[in-house]
């Protein structure tokens, strides 16, 4: 009898171990399926004094500036939006007047076609609207690239 016992003691302590095993690895997996955010992370930008160095070129640089576009190797209409030190003219002159928004079209491709060029960036989504109003303050503040 008490061998009996033992042996289902032994097969009762098995079983708990296993089912205790078996929930800890389902909650774990549980715990690793949860719901990801498909939406790219909000960035927000300050109202005024907007650096070009932290706040400007990043945007450039993840939406403007690669292969075949505006980087610094053969940039599209010799603008190269990679470079720290840019003179934001293009073949077809500058695309930047300070202190005009509406006047630059740098900015006014953001929004849509203007004057002959495509939406930028060109067969990408818009950019948020965070960004598009960061480019607009920093050129309404001047467009410096020296802070």
């Amino acid at each position: 009898m008490q061998k009996y016992n033992a042996k289902r003691f032994k097969s009762k302590n098995i079983l708990i171990i296993q089912v205790s095993l078996m929930i800890y690895f389902c909650s774990f997996l549980l715990v690793k399926c949860d719901k990801k955010s498909t939406e790219p992370p909000v960035i927000s930008y300050p109202d005024s004094n907007l650096s070009f160095i932290q706040h400007i070129h990043p945007i450039f640089i993840e939406n403007c500036a690669f292969s075949g576009c505006h980087e610094s190797i053969g940039p599209a209409n010799g603008l190269d939006l990679e470079t720290l030190t840019p003179s934001f003219n293009s073949v077809n002159g500058p695309v930047i007047i300070p202190f005009d928004a509406n006047s630059s079209r740098l900015y006014r491709v953001l929004l849509s076609d203007f004057a002959g060029i495509s939406r930028m960036p060109k067969n990408r989504a818009m950019l948020p609207d965070a960004q598009i109003k960061a480019i607009q303050t920093w050129i309404e503040e001047g467009a410096s690239i020296n802070r």
